[in-house]
């Protein structure tokens, strides 16, 4: 019976221990810093002293957030007592005026996909580029990758918005498809593709990787994909067998009324 209540009580601590942890690492007290050389203060006070300068996208745990609201220059926020979690700053508290934090779980990321005006959005993305120029959380790609991702997908909508690109029906897009076999040609193909051209290593997979297909690092590889194709193997899926026994998958997507190629996957052999 000892032992039962022993064992009850390591658990109970365990739980405990665990549940602190998860409290303590809640995504919502966490930010970043936006801007450049924007000074940790000892005190909540524009006059206090400074104990250096931050950086955007330097992350920050808050620590305390005030109710009142005070004003500096044209500039109205709080004072936010946080710690500093990267960057020079490292392991340092102090005062940092709202203004230049992001919203508490925010994340420079997330503004990336803010719905701008498309004539507009390329001059906001490269705000954020220098807004954030320390910004180093892990991910598949980087702030500035995925950011020059958006660039070239907002230039090429723009080029289009005064071109007619796409097919009025799918049929007419495949038999146009199939002739880049035997005389392909990038520019052609690119009027054939949307702005946002996938590439997955397999269809229906979790791996796609995002790239516009004047981006695409190997236009080579997509010549020879298409050049292997066995055109009498296509499918309504626009999908393919090819001539060293793989096979290829050509969505095709529905944008602005028009039917365009969305991207290309390869499929597995344990996928029909």
């Amino acid at each position: 019976m000892k032992k039962i209540k022993y064992f009850l009580l390591i658990l109970i601590l365990v739980l405990q221990f665990c549940k602190d942890q998860t409290e303590n690492s809640d995504p919502k007290n966490f930010s970043f810093i936006k801007g450049k050389n924007i000074h940790l203060r000892e005190l909540p006070d524009q006059k206090s002293k400074s104990l250096g300068f931050l950086q955007g996208g330097n992350k920050v745990e808050i620590i305390l957030e005030p109710n009142n609201k005070t004003k500096i220059g044209n500039l109205i926020g709080k004072w936010i007592k946080v710690k500093i979690l990267s960057g020079k700053l490292v392991d340092n508290e102090g005062y940092v005026f709202s203004q230049f934090i992001l919203e508490k779980g925010s994340d420079p990321i997330n503004l990336i996909y803010k719905e701008i005006e498309i004539v507009k959005r390329k001059e906001y993305l490269q705000k954020l580029k220098s807004d954030f120029p320390e910004y180093n959380e892990f991910g598949l790609y980087t702030l500035d990758e995925l950011i020059n991702y958006e660039i070239l997908v907002n230039d090429c909508k723009i080029e289009r918005l005064e071109t007619s690109i796409g097919f009025e029906d799918k049929e007419t897009l495949i038999k146009s498809f199939q002739e880049l076999k035997f005389n392909f040609n990038n520019s052609i193909f690119e009027k054939m593709t949307q702005c946002e051209f996938f590439w997955a290593d397999y269809c229906g997979g979790t791996d796609i990787l995002p790239y516009p297909y004047s981006s695409y690092s190997n236009k080579e590889q997509i010549k020879l994909v298409i050049s292997s194709l066995i055109i009498d193997s296509g499918d309504k899926e626009n999908c393919y067998q090819t001539t060293d026994n793989k096979k290829y998958c050509f969505h095709i997507s529905k944008y602005n009324e028009k039917f365009l190629i969305g991207g290309l996957c390869q499929m597995h052999n344990n996928q029909k």
